[in-house]
């Protein structure tokens, strides 16, 4: 999706199919991550167009598969006087926090892996950026792509003249399939009981305990979303917007 005010996207355009498709108009909200959950959670949003499956949010998002799929190579920055990280738990030794958006499942990474982290509202590449100039003894993840759009965006070569050290080895890249999630407390979602629900496995979102009722608008567009699979659309819209214009889902 384009920078504000621009919605233009595959997101954009994904779902304004759907939603024409359904008879149903599109509305298209923006605001920092935490505070997009909290209307998922309590209703106000009703769907958000693409995301991995997560337990946790799952009690209040149902996950559609949506054709999309992510691939995700990672790097990492810190202060420049920290030698090239091997893995992230290494931060520990130098005395770092790592940094993330608040409301991101990177926490539950971290505090996988027992690393002190700090999440924070509205955090974006720029702010990071400035943390580490300043001194700040933090840890910051990028999607590689985007890192190297931040230096083209900015004409630069690399960070070392802002004091910042690139770690090119430290993060294991991330695969998934994505998902729309729909807000269960949305007035358009109703759930019935999933008969074909194995409680003796683990919770996936092919595995979950509740499917979309027919007569909701939620079952609509997932019904939709699967037709624009099937057909091949989703793929073109994905080659147009993704792979031509050199963007990550």
């Amino acid at each position: 999706m384009a920078k504000a005010p621009s919605n233009e996207g595959l997101y954009q355009a994904l779902y304004q199919e759907v939603a024409t498709n359904i008879g149903c108009r599109l509305s298209i909200e923006r605001a920092p991550k935490q505070r997009t959950l909290y209307s998922l959670e309590h209703g106000t949003a009703d769907l958000y167009p693409s995301t991995g499956f997560d337990e946790h949010r799952s009690k209040y998002l149902f996950y559609i598969p949506n054709g999309l799929y992510r691939l995700e190579p990672y790097l990492g920055l810190t202060p420049s006087n920290v030698p090239e990280l091997k893995k992230i738990s290494d931060i520990t030794q130098y005395g770092l926090s790592w940094i993330f958006e608040a409301g991101d499942t990177t926490q539950q990474v971290a505090e996988a892996l027992q690393v002190p982290n700090e999440p924070i509202v509205d955090l974006t590449t720029d702010r990071a950026v400035k943390m580490l100039s300043r001194g700040r003894q933090v840890f910051y993840r990028m999607i590689q792509q985007d890192y190297f759009k931040y230096l083209k965006a900015n004409n630069l070569r690399d960070l070392r003249h802002l004091n910042i050290a690139t770690h090119l080895s430290c993060c294991e890249p991330k695969s998934h399939i994505l998902y729309t999630g729909f807000s269960r407390t949305s007035s358009y979602y109703a759930e019935e009981p999933n008969p074909e629900f194995n409680p003796h496995q683990e919770i996936t979102a092919e595995n979950y305990p509740y499917r979309i009722a027919n007569h909701s608008i939620a079952y609509k567009v997932a019904a939709e979303i699967q037709n624009l699979k099937d057909s091949g659309r989703v793929n073109t819209l994905y080659q147009n917007f993704i792979i031509k214009q050199g963007h990550t889902p």
